[in-house]
């Protein structure tokens, strides 16, 4: 399994792995209620595949799970109480982790973030944030497995979904 940056080629299978997963999974509890075309957009994956901020677990030749990961955070994450501030690109921000809808219950969340922090490690980068719509338990379950503490719940707005209720986590990298 390689954890690595998607390169252009990768643009069609990236965003067929979206929307599959969008299609086969909008009706489950957890589901994070993105929608095809609009979030993830393909302007917004294809700019992380661009800015080098699209990440992928790959298997085999087959794109498993990916992740935007940058240090873009809207204006919500200023008010959050974290024990690592934002400052010259010292924390990142993981955007819309999936995972391929076949290889679903496998782990493979779990690899990505553990692939994603220890790279992090190595660049220096001194904490992970992230937000969880509220009622994706799924995904709580998957970052506090993963290390992540439970920071606040904020109220944030999302062209996507509105106002929501949203919980913020934080892994500090030591």
């Amino acid at each position: 399994m390689n954890f690595e940056l998607a390169c252009l080629q990768d643009f069609n299978e990236i965003e067929n792995l979206y929307w599959d997963l969008i299609g086969k999974s909008k009706e489950e509890p957890s589901f994070p209620d993105w929608k095809k075309g609009v979030h993830p957009s393909a302007d917004f994956l294809m700019a992380g595949i661009v800015q080098k901020e699209l990440f992928v677990l790959r298997d085999e030749g087959i794109i498993k799970a990916c992740a935007i990961v940058n240090s873009n955070s809207n204006k919500e994450y200023k008010r959050v109480a974290w024990k690592v501030n934002e400052r010259d690109n010292n924390v990142w921000i993981i955007h819309a982790l999936a995972v391929r809808y076949e290889y679903r219950g496998m782990g493979l969340a779990t690899q990505f973030v553990k692939n994603l922090i220890s790279y992090a490690k190595l660049e220096n980068i001194e904490a992970i944030h992230l937000d969880v719509i509220d009622k994706n338990t799924l995904a709580d379950k998957l970052y506090i497995r993963a290390g992540f503490k439970y920071v606040s719940t904020e109220n944030i707005f999302y062209e996507v979904v509105g106002n929501r209720q949203f919980r913020m986590y934080e892994y500090v990298i030591e």
